[in-house]
């Protein structure tokens, strides 16, 4: 969690105790992916995915779809790739799973979070909403067997400079 605070917060969205309490709930659901980037002991970035809902996750799961919730960094270690890794990790599980599709919701002024999904394959979908904090989100999608290749080549282990 506190690779997730620190993350937002370089970002500018220093994250409210109500946000931390429902993204721990989400991290301890039986049905969530937890993938975590790390090199040794220490932790680095984390993802989370879970199945899709009806109704922009209020609704009946759908069983076609997986929702990625989170993909975060240590800020330390962005522009490395390993968001990238992180998203290939989801869409392998994903495709196991029998999901055909993933799609994210991100911020509108959240450019690095739209550069990583743009770089995995994923498209906007063209749908947008509003947050209760009356932030703007866009949504991406993208098929979960991508037939694209990915340019998330990694060198082990991370510079931790």
């Amino acid at each position: 969690m506190d690779i997730w605070r620190q993350a937002n917060t370089a970002r500018g969205r220093p994250p409210t105790e109500q946000r931390i309490a429902r993204v721990k709930d989400k991290l301890v659901e039986p049905d969530a992916l937890v993938l975590v980037a790390s090199v040794d002991d220490e932790v680095l970035g984390m993802a989370l995915a879970e199945p899709g809902r009806r109704q922009d996750g209020h609704g009946s799961r759908l069983e076609e779809l997986c929702h990625i919730s989170m993909v975060f960094i240590h800020p330390d270690h962005w522009g490395r790739r390993m968001g990238l890794l992180l998203l290939e990790g989801i869409s392998g599980h994903a495709n196991k799973q029998g999901y055909t599709h993933l799609h994210v919701w991100t911020g509108e002024s959240n450019d690095r979070a739209q550069h990583l999904y743009r770089r995995a394959g994923f498209t906007p979908s063209g749908r947008t909403r509003l947050l209760d904090s009356g932030e703007p989100v866009l949504h991406f999608v993208r098929p979960a067997a991508y037939p694209g290749k990915i340019n998330a080549v990694l060198h082990w282990p991370v510079p931790l400079t």
